[in-house]
C-alpha cells in the first residue's frame, strides 16, 4: 500500500470510528508548553524511555521511532487532543527520506493550529 493511502486511510478510519472528538473551549485554550510536553510524554511511552531523554525538537526518527511507532503516536496524540493531524503533513514528514524532521514541537505546532480559532 502507498504510504499517502495508508496514511489517509488511517485518518478516515479515525474519524468514522468516532475516535476524534471536538476541539477543546476556545475559552480554555491548551498552552502550547503542554502540549509539547504532553506529546513528549507519548512519545517516550512509545520508545521506551523516560520523557527526559525525548528532545523535542530533534527527528522523532532518529530518536527511534520507525514507520509503525509514528503511525501509533499519531494516533495517540489525536486522541489526547480530540484533534485529526492533516494526512498529507504526517505522511511528507514520515516518508520524505532526505530529513524526516517531523519533530515533538513539529507535532504540537499541528495541534495548536488546530485548538486555536481562526
Amino acid at each position: 500500500m502507498r504510504p499517502r493511502l495508508a496514511t489517509a486511510m488511517l485518518a478516515t478510519a479515525m474519524l468514522a470510528a468516532g475516535i476524534a472528538a471536538a476541539p477543546c473551549d476556545a475559552a480554555d485554550p491548551v498552552p502550547y508548553n503542554e502540549i509539547v510536553e504532553s506529546i513528549r510524554t507519548l512519545a517516550a511511552d512509545h520508545l521506551g524511555v523516560k520523557a527526559t531523554d525525548v528532545n523535542t525538537v530533534s527527528s522523532l526518527f532518529a530518536q527511534g521511532l520507525n514507520e509503525k511507532t509514528f503511525d501509533a503516536l499519531v494516533v495517540a496524540v489525536q486522541q489526547e487532543f480530540g484533534v485529526v493531524l492533516d494526512p498529507q503533513q504526517l505522511s511528507e514528514a514520515k516518508w520524505n527520506d532526505k530529513t524526516r524532521a517531523m519533530s515533538i514541537r513539529r507535532l504540537a505546532d499541528m495541534v495548536e493550529r488546530q485548538l486555536r480559532p481562526r
